[in-house]
């Protein structure tokens, strides 16, 4: 038995401890894309690798203006088909002038500019519901810097977040270990 004690007795003598770190692949800052009350926090998803909606911010007159702006671009495409055939059936009649034609032919090039507006008006409208929710694809949520009902604004830090698919370890040595760290052998436990 003690020969054994002498075998290993050299192991601990030359043997070292060392401290080490393990950091992430990547760690994200999310902020807010879309000013707003938050309505949707979970804080016991914190700690826990995610994948899914995290945060929502309250999108209700959003979605209200969105329902408008459709109404009124169907309404205004309706309109621009009648004016355009009124306005065929117009310019055949012999009796009017080119000044009355014209007047016609720019109510319809009006139209058909609130036309283009009201579809970005929709566009911008769908892009601010799409940045309302925030969600993470198989990331580690370590915290939320906000609370459930509290306002934010663009720009403002919601949560961080950590891609720990992969992982970097840190080793902390001496100058000494470090000189020839390429013949050692590190053993991790």
């Amino acid at each position: 038995m003690t020969k054994y004690i002498f075998l290993l007795f050299p192991i601990f003598l030359f043997a070292n401890s060392y401290i080490a770190k393990i950091e992430p692949k990547d760690e994200f800052s999310i902020y807010a894309n879309a000013s707003g009350e938050i309505t949707y926090l979970d804080k016991n998803k914190e700690m826990n690798i995610i994948n899914g909606v995290i945060v929502k911010i309250d999108n209700v007159l959003d979605k209200e203006n969105l329902s408008l702006y459709q109404t009124q671009l169907k309404l205004l495409n309706e309109k621009l088909s009648i004016l355009q055939d009124y306005y065929n059936k117009f310019k055949t009649i012999k009796g009017k002038s080119d000044f009355e034609k014209d007047e016609k032919y720019m109510e319809i090039i009006e139209l058909k500019n609130s036309i283009k507006d009201l579809e970005i008006s929709i566009a911008n409208t769908k892009n601010t519901l799409s940045k309302k929710e925030i969600a993470l694809d198989n990331l580690y949520l370590k915290e939320f810097v906000v609370n459930k009902y509290d306002y934010v604004n663009v720009g403002t830090k919601i949560a961080t977040a950590y891609d720990i698919s992969k992982a970097k370890l840190v080793i902390y040595l001496n100058s000494e270990d470090y000189k020839d760290i390429k013949s050692k052998q590190i053993y991790l436990d």
